[in-house]
């Protein structure tokens, strides 16, 4: 599943990338706030198989997050689960921004319109905070390198101190990196955190949902 999963979103990434005019069709599948009118039903979805056009290192740093960590998800839960866990924890992460796009646009209307409600996201991370989240809890003490860094590094120390940033970045206590959906990461960590430990702390085989 993590070899499709990656192909799919190769594949739509040069797409995008080829296809002339493509800017309309972009926005057409990209996920905008809910309260915007070019919110469509299918964009939470569509949104996680595509990536910024601008900058190459947007899909680079998820796919290779999803081919290092995913296959260990993948073998622990089995392909079928492995896909809803991927699609879930994308979902989540909308849902998480959903949220609070909701409570701006009800408590801080003009600040709302001003900046998100004009601004549609697109990528995977989300899903692959979800990952990140699962491989953080079944194998804290595996050991990582980050490359250029040649010292490996316990998972629960590299992976964890992504989740901290990430979360005070979306706290604001931390500068927040441009164009990047801290509280995506957040939410679709939080989703994967929740379903693994579930599944974890309750036998899977009893358990399926497939």
């Amino acid at each position: 599943m993590v070899k499709n999963l990656l192909i799919l979103n190769v594949v739509i990434y040069l797409g995008f990338m080829f296809i002339p005019n493509a800017g309309p069709l972009f926005s057409t599948f990209a996920l905008w706030p809910f309260q915007n009118p070019n919110f469509r039903i299918w964009q939470p979805l569509t949104h996680m198989f595509m990536h910024s056009q601008y900058d190459y290192t947007h899909i680079l740093y998820n796919m290779l997050a999803l081919v290092f960590l995913g296959p260990a998800i993948e073998r622990w839960m089995d392909s079928n689960r492995f896909l809803f866990f991927y699609l879930a924890c994308g979902i989540g992460a909308f849902l998480t921004v959903a949220a609070v796009n909701y409570y701006n646009f009800t408590f801080d209307y003009a600040h709302f319109m001003a900046t998100d409600y004009n601004v549609p996201s697109v990528g995977a991370s989300g899903a692959i905070y979800g990952i990140l989240a699962a491989f953080l809890w079944l194998y804290p003490n595996e050991k990582l390198i980050l490359f250029p860094i040649p010292i490996p590094i316990k998972v629960k120390y590299l992976i964890g101190f992504y989740m901290i940033k990430e979360l005070l970045a979306t706290l604001g206590y931390i500068a927040s990196s441009a164009n990047v959906a801290h509280l995506a990461h957040i939410g679709g960590a939080i989703f994967g955190f929740i379903m693994i430990w579930y599944w974890k702390k309750n036998d899977m085989d009893k358990y399926r949902i497939y």
